[in-house]
């Protein structure tokens, strides 16, 4: 069970970190600018991103439906995080904040980073699909070596983790 949330924390994490840079994977270009700052240089763009998503919507209300409410879940979930722990959050604020200026000084170094962590998580990916408890064993590792390498256990775990019923 503490693998377990250790896992859905790197996870979460390595999310966090790279869901800006798996957007754009395929141009190849740059990690985006904050939206509001996109939208003003690219006004055609946001358009076209919005026609698209609204398109998307119409013809698939379901899933439309289903992803609001996961990304509503996951906003509400970081929320709760980052009132329990205001410290982490800020932390991770500033982490994520690092990795959008290094991209920009380094877009190269940054592109390879993101090629390199895709082929793993596909890797990843094709190994669970065929061996789920193999999966299991190799996520418990992960989670051990993210853990040796933060100095312990995240703050939250602790508070989550609950005693097992006799």
């Amino acid at each position: 069970m503490r693998m377990q949330q250790i896992l859905i924390a790197v996870t979460a994490t390595a999310g966090l970190l790279c869901s800006p840079l798996l957007a754009l994977a395929d141009d190849g270009g740059p990690p985006p600018l904050p939206r509001k700052e996109f939208c003003k240089e690219n006004p055609g763009k946001c358009d076209e991103a919005r026609a698209k998503r609204r398109e998307f919507c119409a013809t698939n209300p379901e899933k439309c439906e289903q992803q609001r409410e996961h990304m509503k879940a996951n906003r509400a979930e970081m929320k709760a995080k980052c009132d329990a722990d205001p410290a982490r959050c800020e932390q991770m604020k500033q982490k994520r904040a690092e990795r959008r200026e290094f991209c920009k000084t380094n877009p190269e170094k940054c592109e390879a980073q993101r090629e390199q962590m895709q082929a793993k998580r596909a890797e990843m990916q094709a190994k669970c699909k065929s061996d789920p408890a193999k999966c299991e064993d190799m996520k418990q590792e992960a989670r051990k070596k993210h853990q040796d390498r933060m100095g312990g256990p995240p703050p939250s775990e602790s508070k989550s983790k609950s005693k097992p019923a006799d």
